[in-house]
């Protein structure tokens, strides 16, 4: 007699994505339920959710972490898979999850995630493969605190899956620089500790070295060295404004 696949509840964290929420909700359709946690989107993302689920909550945003543990607390599965509103689970990745879950020999699963950025999948740079735990049984892990880089922390054993999410993060380099202009502000927000002006730009310039050269940036062709260029300036913000917010304080 064959094992009998515990329940997988879907949550969804989002904002103002109704031009990527469906693609992103008919890719996760097969679980038994999606939960939707919506930081009063001005669009019509709540509108489309609700073809999909019943189960759409409103409230100003707390931070990745928190809202994401709210969510969790309202799934009835067994299981989690956490999914953002730019990410999309193909058939193959999708077989994979039910066919572990039926018989599963970890409580926590990394997924392999590949990136469209600029019209191509970015290999390189650190990129890929971008290993992200996603999936994991619902008494066994809980998302950390962090407003921003929110990741689930668990004490059991994760195991890896073969098959990839694909995530299309960015429509375009003003969505891309907008986005680390919010991400770093918020970092700053939580970074305790010092920091410069000189600590910003050697942290700046071997980011550029370690993703370009070290990480072979430069085999995506000038995706990777625009990519490499941003995630300089992001290291850049991250210091500098927490530079910023120091010397505010009394």
């Amino acid at each position: 007699m064959g094992s009998i696949r515990p329940t997988i509840s879907v949550v969804i964290v989002a904002l103002n994505e109704e031009a990527r929420i469906r693609d992103c909700l008919e890719s996760v359709k097969w679980a038994d339920e999606i939960i939707v946690f919506d930081s009063l989107s001005q669009d019509r993302t709540v509108e489309i959710c609700r073809e999909y689920t019943s189960k759409v909550w409103q409230m100003e945003y707390q931070g990745g972490g928190p809202m994401r543990n709210l969510a969790i607390e309202k799934a009835t599965g067994q299981w989690i898979f956490t999914i953002d509103a730019d990410e999309r689970v193909p058939p193959e990745l999708r077989d994979e999850i039910l066919r572990t879950l039926a018989n599963p020999s970890a409580a926590a699963y990394y997924l392999p995630r590949k990136s469209y950025f600029l019209g191509r999948w970015i290999k390189h740079g650190g990129w890929w493969p971008d290993y992200v735990l996603r999936l994991f049984r619902k008494d066994a892990g809980r998302y950390n605190a962090n407003l921003a880089h929110a990741q689930v922390i668990t004490r059991e054993r994760a195991g890896r899956l073969s098959n990839t999410l694909l995530h299309y993060p960015f429509e375009s380099l003003h969505e891309y620089v907008a986005k680390i202009n919010s991400r770093t502000s918020l970092m700053a927000r939580e970074k305790n500790g010092t920091a410069s002006v000189l600590k910003s730009f050697v942290w700046a310039t071997a980011k550029f070295f370690r993703t370009y050269v070290f990480r072979l940036g430069f085999l995506d062709g000038g995706e990777g060295l625009v990519l490499a260029i941003l995630a300089s300036h992001y290291a850049f913000l991250k210091y500098a404004k927490t530079w910023e917010a120091n010397r505010r304080k009394p």
